[in-house]
């Protein structure tokens, strides 16, 4: 915080990146400083706060070429990220399960999801529908999801940017996600995966999963959230408000003139 009251302060303008979520706190906090411009990385992120000092959105990019493509899939489907209630993994489960195709968890737990784990997801752990191998590396995921039927994002809350999502389709696999947060601005729906509104809708989508080209998942997201283009959005943002703060402080010396 004191270093926010700093950044207010500053003659020099302060550009800052809100990757994660905006809670009661920060909302406050932010609403109540005018000087740091604040950056999103979705537009869902930015219409949840109306009242920060709000200086544009960039989405997140990543260099795609070292993703493995794959045309065909092993019929499975995959989760990976966090075992949490904000990520909808017994969901996950329950689709799994009742349309009686595998689902393969690369899950980290955290200790503050350990009840959450323990009532939801534990029990259901000795299904035949189910595996979760834990946590694994970069490159035993990427070949998960070159391999996937699918990808499942059975999310609760209004995530601002879902980075596996993009890592998914840059390996060929559809995602399948609920329509929260930053989801329709990073899917294309019936094109790079489908937007579902509950799990009956989830479960009719993955039934309907190959008439997605997975050619189409790799070129949505080259071509959209790939380094250069988020790169060419913060150079943008940065010169436009270097050009705002000029127009500024001219604006000031006029006024003073007249004091």
């Amino acid at each position: 915080k004191a270093s926010l009251t700093t950044r207010n302060l500053s003659t020099t303008p302060v550009i800052m990146t809100m990757h994660g979520r905006f809670n009661d706190a920060k909302t406050s906090l932010f609403s109540g400083l005018k000087n740091p411009h604040l950056v999103t990385i979705s537009n869902a992120q930015a219409k949840l706060n109306p009242d920060i000092n709000y200086a544009g959105t960039v989405y997140n990019g990543l260099n795609m070429k070292n993703y493995p493509f794959s045309k065909t899939h092993d019929g499975y489907l995959l989760y990976v990220g966090r075992i949490s209630f904000q990520k909808g993994v017994h969901f996950a489960m329950d689709i799994a399960e009742t349309l009686k195709i595998p689902l393969i968890m690369a899950a980290k737990l955290d200790n503050e999801e350990r009840p959450y784990f323990e009532k939801y997801i534990k029990p259901r752990l000795g299904s035949k529908y189910v595996k979760w191998i834990g946590e694994v590396d970069e490159q035993k995921r990427n070949e998960l999801m070159s391999r996937a039927m699918c990808f499942l994002h059975p999310i609760t809350w209004s995530e601002p940017f879902g980075l596996t999502l993009i890592e998914s389709m840059a390996c060929g696999c559809p995602v399948v996600a609920f329509e929260n947060g930053s989801i329709p601005e990073i899917i294309l729906d019936a094109k790079t995966g489908y937007i579902s509104k509950d799990v009956r809708g989830m479960m009719d989508d993955i039934t309907a999963i190959d008439k997605i080209k997975r050619s189409d998942c790799r070129e949505h997201v080259l071509k959209n959230f790939n380094e250069q283009q988020m790169t060419d959005g913060y150079e943008r943002l940065y010169y436009e408000i270097i050009e705002l703060h000029k127009v500024r402080r001219l604006s000031d010396k006029i006024d003073s003139r007249f004091e």
